[in-house]
């Protein structure tokens, strides 16, 4: 990275049974400049906290940003599948432009490359004009599994605010490395999703990806040296499920796992 990230933000995933306000507080008490909010469904029985634009609950989430300082990065998680009717989406991106965010964050779950890079590039249109970008997801058991097959997407895609996002979770459970990484030009990746894992998966995958994370520096994945490695200077969130019980064992292994990010970045 040609500098160090002044912020870190929090992924939902990492307290998803909160909702969007009690996500922005969390975020101020440990110490996450901003946060990711899951306000379209990831996959169906998950949860998820739909928002209306110009409703009562968009009103009450703006003054909760004004509160707590703490700002809204990204909207997730929007699943491109061939049955999806994108203009059902104009709400969502209406929305996260209103709460100032930058971008939304979507995965690929077309078989058809061709089809998924022309939807995608649909949707980069629609987000283009509300000023956000779009961050392309990948995870081993999506169609879009790996670094390379979202660096061919959104790079086939051509649109200027198309970009690739990297959870070192799913880059090396994918069989990504740092040196794919490395090769990426400047520009494509806008933002990393932190968190630590042991060498080899025990166990089932989406179990591990939603609940079975490690603090970073207590696994075994090559984080500093993927930090390292990739170029210009994306964003950073923490996304690792609180383990613990109750609200102040949350907050306890949220800090430390900001603390352990910002040791990796020194």
């Amino acid at each position: 990275m040609d500098r160090i990230p002044a912020n870190i933000g929090l992924a939902h995933l990492s307290a998803l049974d909160l909702p969007p306000v009690k996500l922005l507080e969390l975020a101020k008490r440990v110490g996450c400049a901003s946060v990711a909010l899951r306000l379209h469904s990831a996959a169906p029985g998950t949860p998820v906290y739909p928002i209306a634009p110009d409703s009562p609950e968009l009103f009450v989430l703006k003054k909760g940003i004004a509160a707590t300082g703490v700002a809204v990065s990204e909207v997730e998680l929007v699943p491109l599948a061939a049955e999806l009717d994108v203009t059902t989406l104009d709400p969502l991106l209406d929305v996260a432009a209103d709460l100032g965010a930058t971008g939304m964050i979507v995965t690929g779950d077309i078989a058809d490359r061709n089809l998924l890079v022309d939807r995608f590039g649909t949707v980069c249109d629609m987000a283009q004009a509300r000023g956000l970008k779009v961050h392309l997801e990948f995870m081993k058991w999506r169609h879009t599994a790996t670094i390379h097959d979202a660096r061919e997407v959104v790079e086939g895609a051509g649109r200027a605010n198309g970009r690739v996002l990297i959870d070192l979770l799913h880059l090396f459970r994918s069989g990504g490395t740092v040196e794919d990484v490395a090769a990426l030009s400047e520009g494509l990746v806008d933002l990393v999703q932190v968190c630590d894992a042991t060498a080899k998966l025990e166990g089932d995958i989406i179990a591990e990806a939603s609940g079975g994370r490690l603090v970073p520096g207590d696994g075994a994945l090559p984080l500093s040296e993927s930090l390292a490695a990739l170029p210009g200077t994306p964003d950073l969130a923490l996304e690792v499920p609180a383990r613990g019980t109750g609200p102040a064992a949350r907050e306890d292994f949220l800090v430390r796992c900001v603390s352990r990010v910002r040791g990796l970045l020194d």
